[in-house]
């Protein structure tokens, strides 16, 4: 053997072959720079675009209010506002304020308008700040301008208050968002950092446990520490777990799929799409169709419906939200169970076919040394 070929180098001179700490070649170089460009560019684009495409400009679409009587004057305004306002609002009449009252604990109207009874009596206009303060606002903003065309004063009745310690009914919102990164965040770290961990025997376990964890975590800071939410702890934990550990269990479907981009479809559904379909910031019936849509069908808005019911209404309405958060967590066990199975099939067919392949080289090699 030549010396340069005993010292590892050629008689091309030094440094032709591989280097120690050598930087990788172009192309995988550049699709490392690709990816470090993309999660940020996509997550401002994301941002900007949702938020913005859903909240900038606020208008009423098919709200339901009530107007509440039985005359003919009450008739008068509903079918007039129907009219005027177009496809602003989706009036219906009612006969009492009992019932109007009812329809709003449920959440079937935004808002109810009563014509005084007597001569010096003013105009009533009820609503339910729990139900969302800027849904409140938008229903004033639409009755105000009836009551000064008829030269009436209006008084206004909220029949489900909120609490002094949360004016703005933003606890709901930032509870939910928490529970949302409990969520998502934990399965994108522990499938890039920790992958032995990765498996659906260790995955549902641990986030069983995680779930219960932050639950608890997020209820103390809310409640006993911040003092926004006062009661219903057990309801709120529960919640909770069912909250973080439903996300957490699409979570790890989405990095089963994507890998580490999973973050992006996680903080898309979880986060950029749920604000704005939540109808917590504001009200689903100012946002474009789409959200609507959303709002019945994603975690957050799910979540955070789901503890207004509990906090505020005395947990009416409470168990299609819950429908919705185990769905998602149902929908992901069974399709990583399923791809799974799919990839471990894959596998024993390509381990299959290499000893195939490795047990005919064999017989061939056998025939030719005979």
């Amino acid at each position: 053997m030549r010396a340069e070929e005993a010292s590892g180098t050629s008689a091309a001179g030094p440094g032709t072959g591989p280097q120690p700490g050598a930087p990788k070649g172009a192309p995988g170089g550049a699709k490392k720079y690709a990816l470090m460009v993309l999660f940020p560019f996509v997550m401002v684009m994301l941002l900007v675009s949702v938020y913005s495409g859903a909240m900038h400009s606020p208008s009423p679409k098919d709200m339901p209010v009530a107007v509440v009587g039985q005359t003919a004057q009450a008739e008068k305004l509903a079918s007039g506002l129907e009219a005027t306002d177009g496809s602003r609002v989706d009036v219906r009449l009612v006969s009492t304020v009992a019932e109007a009252e009812q329809l709003l604990h449920d959440r079937e109207i935004s808002g109810a308008f009563a014509l005084p009874t007597t001569t010096d009596s003013a105009a009533v206009l009820y609503t339910a700040q729990a139900a969302g303060a800027s849904q409140a606002t938008i229903v004033e903003s639409i009755f105000q301008p009836v009551a000064d065309a008829q030269h009436l004063d209006m008084d206004h009745k909220d029949v489900t208050p909120l609490p002094t310690s949360d004016g703005m009914g933003i606890a709901v919102l930032f509870t939910a968002i928490g529970w949302m990164l409990a969520g998502y965040l934990v399965v994108t770290m522990v499938s890039s950092g920790a992958p032995e961990l990765s498996s659906r025997r260790r995955m549902v376990p641990l986030m069983a446990g995680w779930a219960a964890v932050m639950s608890t975590m997020v209820w103390l800071l809310v409640g006993p520490v911040i003092g926004a939410v006062d009661g219903h702890a057990w309801a709120l934990l529960g919640l909770g777990w069912l909250s973080v550990f439903s996300v957490a269990m699409a979570q790890t479907f989405f990095a089963r799929v994507f890998g580490p981009l999973a973050v992006l479809p996680g903080i898309a559904l979880f986060m950029f799409l749920g604000v704005p379909s939540s109808n917590i910031m504001m009200s689903i019936y100012t946002v474009p169709g789409m959200f609507a849509f959303l709002h019945e069908v994603l975690p957050l808005p799910a979540a955070g419906e789901a503890l207004r019911s509990i906090l505020y209404f005395g947990g009416d309405g409470v168990g299609g939200h819950l429908a919705v958060l185990g769905a998602w967590a149902v929908a992901g066990l069974l399709l990583t169970t399923g791809i799974d199975r799919l990839r471990r099939r894959g596998k024993g067919r390509a381990t299959a076919e290499a000893e195939h392949i490795t047990a005919e080289s064999a017989s061939a090699e056998a025939l030719a040394a005979a």
